[in-house]
Protein backbone atom coordinates (compact mmCIF):
# COMPACT_ATOMS: atom_id res chain seq x y z
CA UNK A 1 0.00 0.00 0.00
CA UNK A 2 1.37 3.79 -0.67
CA UNK A 3 0.21 6.53 1.22
CA UNK A 4 1.06 9.96 -0.41
CA UNK A 5 0.31 13.12 1.32
CA UNK A 6 -0.02 16.23 -1.00
CA UNK A 7 0.47 19.59 0.32
CA UNK A 8 -2.40 21.41 2.07
CA UNK A 9 -4.04 24.73 0.90
CA UNK A 10 -2.22 27.82 2.48
CA UNK A 11 -5.68 28.51 4.65
CA UNK A 12 -5.00 26.19 6.20
CA UNK A 13 -1.30 26.93 7.55
CA UNK A 14 -2.40 29.92 8.53
CA UNK A 15 -5.21 28.35 10.92
CA UNK A 16 -2.72 26.21 12.02
CA UNK A 17 -0.47 29.20 13.03
CA UNK A 18 -3.02 30.00 15.24
CA UNK A 19 -3.87 26.87 16.79
CA UNK A 20 -0.39 26.56 17.80
CA UNK A 21 -1.17 29.77 19.64
CA UNK A 22 -4.17 28.77 21.33
CA UNK A 23 -3.88 28.00 24.96
CA UNK A 24 -4.22 24.29 25.36
CA UNK A 25 -7.42 23.55 27.82
CA UNK A 26 -9.06 19.97 28.63
CA UNK A 27 -12.53 21.54 28.08
CA UNK A 28 -15.49 20.14 27.09
CA UNK A 29 -16.19 21.75 24.36
CA UNK A 30 -13.01 21.45 22.84
CA UNK A 31 -13.05 17.95 23.11
CA UNK A 32 -16.54 18.13 21.22
CA UNK A 33 -16.11 20.83 18.74
CA UNK A 34 -11.83 21.16 17.87
CA UNK A 35 -12.45 23.45 15.48
CA UNK A 36 -14.83 25.82 17.18
CA UNK A 37 -12.26 27.97 19.34
CA UNK A 38 -9.78 28.37 16.22
CA UNK A 39 -12.31 29.49 13.83
CA UNK A 40 -13.54 31.59 16.53
CA UNK A 41 -10.12 33.54 16.70
CA UNK A 42 -11.14 34.81 12.62
CA UNK A 43 -14.75 35.96 13.75
CA UNK A 44 -16.96 33.35 13.15
CA UNK A 45 -19.42 32.72 15.54
CA UNK A 46 -20.76 29.10 17.04
CA UNK A 47 -24.15 28.34 17.26
CA UNK A 48 -25.63 25.26 19.97
CA UNK A 49 -28.28 22.74 19.00
CA UNK A 50 -30.64 23.75 21.39
CA UNK A 51 -30.42 27.68 20.20
CA UNK A 52 -30.76 26.89 16.62
CA UNK A 53 -34.30 25.08 17.37
CA UNK A 54 -35.07 28.55 19.25
CA UNK A 55 -34.75 30.40 16.53
CA UNK A 56 -35.17 27.95 14.00
CA UNK A 57 -37.93 30.19 11.95
CA UNK A 58 -35.93 33.18 12.28
CA UNK A 59 -33.08 31.66 10.10
CA UNK A 60 -31.44 30.91 6.93
CA UNK A 61 -30.02 27.62 6.90
CA UNK A 62 -27.28 27.09 4.34
CA UNK A 63 -26.54 23.13 4.01
CA UNK A 64 -22.71 23.52 2.43
CA UNK A 65 -22.10 20.00 1.85
CA UNK A 66 -22.15 17.90 -1.31
CA UNK A 67 -25.55 17.76 -3.35
CA UNK A 68 -25.37 13.83 -2.46
CA UNK A 69 -25.73 14.22 0.92
CA UNK A 70 -28.01 17.05 0.82
CA UNK A 71 -30.01 15.16 -1.18
CA UNK A 72 -30.23 12.52 1.56
CA UNK A 73 -31.01 14.04 4.54
CA UNK A 74 -30.83 18.13 5.15
CA UNK A 75 -32.92 20.66 7.72
CA UNK A 76 -35.83 21.26 7.02
CA UNK A 77 -36.30 24.66 4.60
CA UNK A 78 -32.49 24.39 3.94
CA UNK A 79 -30.91 26.18 0.60
CA UNK A 80 -28.19 24.31 -0.74
CA UNK A 81 -24.62 26.15 -1.34
CA UNK A 82 -21.68 23.81 -1.92
CA UNK A 83 -18.86 25.40 -0.28
CA UNK A 84 -16.26 25.10 -2.87
CA UNK A 85 -19.03 26.10 -5.97
CA UNK A 86 -17.31 29.33 -8.00
CA UNK A 87 -19.78 31.59 -7.13
CA UNK A 88 -20.33 31.03 -3.54
CA UNK A 89 -20.25 34.53 -2.69
CA UNK A 90 -22.91 35.30 -5.10
CA UNK A 91 -25.24 32.70 -4.11
CA UNK A 92 -24.99 33.90 -0.06
CA UNK A 93 -25.58 37.72 -1.01
CA UNK A 94 -28.34 36.24 -3.18
CA UNK A 95 -29.90 34.35 -0.44
CA UNK A 96 -29.60 36.98 2.58
CA UNK A 97 -31.60 39.61 0.31
CA UNK A 98 -34.38 37.42 -0.85
CA UNK A 99 -34.48 35.17 2.39
CA UNK A 100 -33.23 37.61 5.02
CA UNK A 101 -30.58 37.16 7.86
CA UNK A 102 -29.11 35.63 9.79
CA UNK A 103 -27.41 33.13 7.39
CA UNK A 104 -26.63 29.86 9.21
CA UNK A 105 -24.17 27.53 7.58
CA UNK A 106 -24.05 23.80 8.64
CA UNK A 107 -22.21 20.43 7.51
CA UNK A 108 -21.92 17.45 8.94
CA UNK A 109 -20.46 18.80 12.45
CA UNK A 110 -18.02 18.04 14.86
CA UNK A 111 -14.45 17.45 12.72
CA UNK A 112 -15.41 18.57 9.48
CA UNK A 113 -14.95 22.27 9.84
CA UNK A 114 -16.61 23.18 6.56
CA UNK A 115 -19.76 24.89 8.55
CA UNK A 116 -17.00 27.34 10.14
CA UNK A 117 -14.97 27.93 6.49
CA UNK A 118 -18.41 28.87 5.09
CA UNK A 119 -19.22 31.38 7.45
CA UNK A 120 -16.06 32.67 8.06
CA UNK A 121 -16.13 33.03 3.51
CA UNK A 122 -19.55 35.04 3.82
CA UNK A 123 -18.58 37.45 6.02
CA UNK A 124 -15.37 38.06 3.98
CA UNK A 125 -18.21 37.98 0.96
CA UNK A 126 -19.36 41.33 2.99
CA UNK A 127 -22.48 39.51 4.93
CA UNK A 128 -22.99 40.74 8.56
CA UNK A 129 -24.96 38.08 10.27
CA UNK A 130 -23.54 35.07 10.18
CA UNK A 131 -23.65 31.86 12.06
CA UNK A 132 -22.25 27.84 12.17
CA UNK A 133 -23.89 25.56 13.26
CA UNK A 134 -21.26 22.86 14.27
CA UNK A 135 -22.83 19.94 15.64
CA UNK A 136 -23.54 18.24 12.45
CA UNK A 137 -26.70 16.90 10.57
CA UNK A 138 -26.71 13.72 12.31
CA UNK A 139 -27.15 15.46 15.80
CA UNK A 140 -29.93 17.55 14.53
CA UNK A 141 -32.10 14.73 12.65
CA UNK A 142 -31.91 12.55 15.77
CA UNK A 143 -32.71 15.83 17.98
CA UNK A 144 -35.37 16.58 15.59
CA UNK A 145 -36.77 15.01 13.21
CA UNK A 146 -39.97 16.72 12.46
CA UNK A 147 -37.47 19.97 10.91
CA UNK A 148 -35.40 17.74 8.58
CA UNK A 149 -36.33 16.12 5.36
CA UNK A 150 -35.32 12.07 4.53
CA UNK A 151 -34.86 12.27 0.36
CA UNK A 152 -37.00 15.61 0.58
CA UNK A 153 -39.74 13.52 2.81
CA UNK A 154 -40.57 14.57 6.38
CA UNK A 155 -38.89 12.09 9.09
CA UNK A 156 -40.57 9.15 10.53
CA UNK A 157 -40.36 6.81 13.07
CA UNK A 158 -37.90 4.37 12.24
CA UNK A 159 -36.31 6.44 9.36
CA UNK A 160 -33.35 6.94 10.78
CA UNK A 161 -30.73 4.34 10.75
CA UNK A 162 -29.65 3.31 14.14
CA UNK A 163 -26.05 3.62 15.61
CA UNK A 164 -25.66 0.36 15.79
CA UNK A 165 -26.59 -0.59 12.43
CA UNK A 166 -24.12 2.12 11.42
CA UNK A 167 -20.98 1.29 13.99
CA UNK A 168 -21.24 -2.68 12.43
CA UNK A 169 -20.32 -1.75 9.08
CA UNK A 170 -16.90 0.33 10.60
CA UNK A 171 -13.69 -0.78 10.05
CA UNK A 172 -10.59 0.27 12.13
CA UNK A 173 -7.52 1.69 10.19
CA UNK A 174 -5.44 -1.56 10.56
CA UNK A 175 -8.38 -3.95 9.33
CA UNK A 176 -9.61 -1.66 6.68
CA UNK A 177 -6.01 -1.54 4.98
CA UNK A 178 -5.46 -4.91 5.33
CA UNK A 179 -9.20 -6.20 3.72
CA UNK A 180 -7.61 -3.01 0.69
CA UNK A 181 -5.28 -5.32 -0.17
CA UNK A 182 -7.63 -8.51 -1.18
CA UNK A 183 -8.86 -9.60 -4.40
CA UNK A 184 -12.29 -9.24 -3.83
CA UNK A 185 -12.61 -5.77 -2.27
CA UNK A 186 -13.52 -2.09 -4.21
CA UNK A 187 -12.50 0.64 -2.90
CA UNK A 188 -14.53 3.67 -2.71
CA UNK A 189 -13.94 7.48 -2.00
CA UNK A 190 -16.79 10.03 -1.30
CA UNK A 191 -14.60 12.54 0.24
CA UNK A 192 -15.70 15.06 -2.35
CA UNK A 193 -13.60 17.48 -4.07
CA UNK A 194 -12.06 20.63 -2.26
CA UNK A 195 -11.67 19.17 1.57
CA UNK A 196 -8.97 20.21 3.68
CA UNK A 197 -6.57 17.76 2.75
CA UNK A 198 -6.46 15.82 -0.58
CA UNK A 199 -4.83 12.35 0.23
CA UNK A 200 -4.08 9.38 -1.64
CA UNK A 201 -4.48 6.36 0.34
CA UNK A 202 -4.18 3.86 -1.68
CA UNK A 203 -2.23 4.84 -5.06
CA UNK A 204 -4.89 5.15 -7.12
CA UNK A 205 -6.28 1.82 -6.86
CA UNK A 206 -9.54 3.65 -5.34
CA UNK A 207 -12.76 5.04 -7.57
CA UNK A 208 -13.19 8.37 -6.76
CA UNK A 209 -17.53 8.62 -6.81
CA UNK A 210 -18.87 11.89 -7.61
CA UNK A 211 -20.72 13.17 -4.22
CA UNK A 212 -21.71 16.53 -6.54
CA UNK A 213 -23.83 14.93 -8.88
CA UNK A 214 -26.52 12.21 -7.24
CA UNK A 215 -27.51 10.94 -10.75
CA UNK A 216 -23.98 9.84 -11.31
CA UNK A 217 -23.44 8.52 -7.78
CA UNK A 218 -26.08 6.12 -7.51
CA UNK A 219 -25.21 4.72 -11.21
CA UNK A 220 -21.69 4.38 -9.71
CA UNK A 221 -22.69 2.60 -6.50
CA UNK A 222 -24.58 0.21 -8.89
CA UNK A 223 -22.18 -0.82 -10.95
CA UNK A 224 -19.62 -1.04 -7.90
CA UNK A 225 -22.10 -3.57 -6.15
CA UNK A 226 -22.78 -5.53 -9.47
CA UNK A 227 -19.00 -6.20 -9.52
CA UNK A 228 -19.95 -8.46 -6.35
CA UNK A 229 -17.00 -7.16 -4.75
CA UNK A 230 -16.86 -6.20 -0.91
CA UNK A 231 -17.21 -2.32 -1.03
CA UNK A 232 -14.48 -0.41 1.41
CA UNK A 233 -16.03 2.74 1.28
CA UNK A 234 -13.84 6.13 2.81
CA UNK A 235 -14.56 9.55 3.10
CA UNK A 236 -13.06 12.40 4.97
CA UNK A 237 -13.82 12.19 8.66
CA UNK A 238 -15.85 8.98 8.86
CA UNK A 239 -19.56 11.54 9.01
CA UNK A 240 -20.27 11.82 5.40
CA UNK A 241 -20.63 7.60 5.05
CA UNK A 242 -23.26 7.87 7.44
CA UNK A 243 -25.14 9.69 4.50
CA UNK A 244 -23.91 7.09 2.08
CA UNK A 245 -25.70 4.18 3.71
CA UNK A 246 -29.15 5.38 3.50
CA UNK A 247 -28.71 6.12 -0.46
CA UNK A 248 -27.18 2.17 -0.37
CA UNK A 249 -30.14 1.04 1.46
CA UNK A 250 -32.60 3.31 -1.01
CA UNK A 251 -31.02 1.58 -3.73
CA UNK A 252 -31.72 -1.74 -2.42
CA UNK A 253 -27.28 -2.67 -1.72
CA UNK A 254 -28.07 -2.51 1.84
CA UNK A 255 -27.46 -6.79 1.77
CA UNK A 256 -24.11 -6.36 -0.33
CA UNK A 257 -21.03 -6.69 1.97
CA UNK A 258 -19.73 -3.12 2.57
CA UNK A 259 -17.91 -1.39 5.09
CA UNK A 260 -16.73 1.74 6.14
CA UNK A 261 -13.35 3.11 7.37
CA UNK A 262 -13.66 4.36 10.76
CA UNK A 263 -12.91 8.24 11.52
CA UNK A 264 -12.34 8.37 7.76
CA UNK A 265 -8.96 9.34 6.02
CA UNK A 266 -7.99 11.98 8.66
CA UNK A 267 -7.93 9.17 11.07
CA UNK A 268 -6.46 6.55 9.41
CA UNK A 269 -3.64 9.44 8.29
CA UNK A 270 -3.20 10.36 11.63
CA UNK A 271 -3.15 6.87 13.10
CA UNK A 272 0.00 5.73 10.43
CA UNK A 273 1.84 8.86 11.26
CA UNK A 274 1.40 8.61 14.86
Amino acid sequence: MSFRHFAVRSGVFALAAGLLATPVTLSAQLAEFPGRHLYERFGVEAIELFDLRGQFSGSTLVDVRPRAEYDVVRMRDAHHVNLHAPDFDERVRDLEAREGSPLVFYCNGRDSHRAYRAAARASDAGLDAVLAYDAGMHDWAQSYPRFSRLFGEAVEDGDLIPDASFEARLLDGETFARRAQEDDSLLLDISGAGDEDDIALFGGRERVMPVNEPEALDDALRAAAADGDTLLIFDQHGQQVRWLQYRLRELGIEDERYYFLEGGMQAFYDEVMG
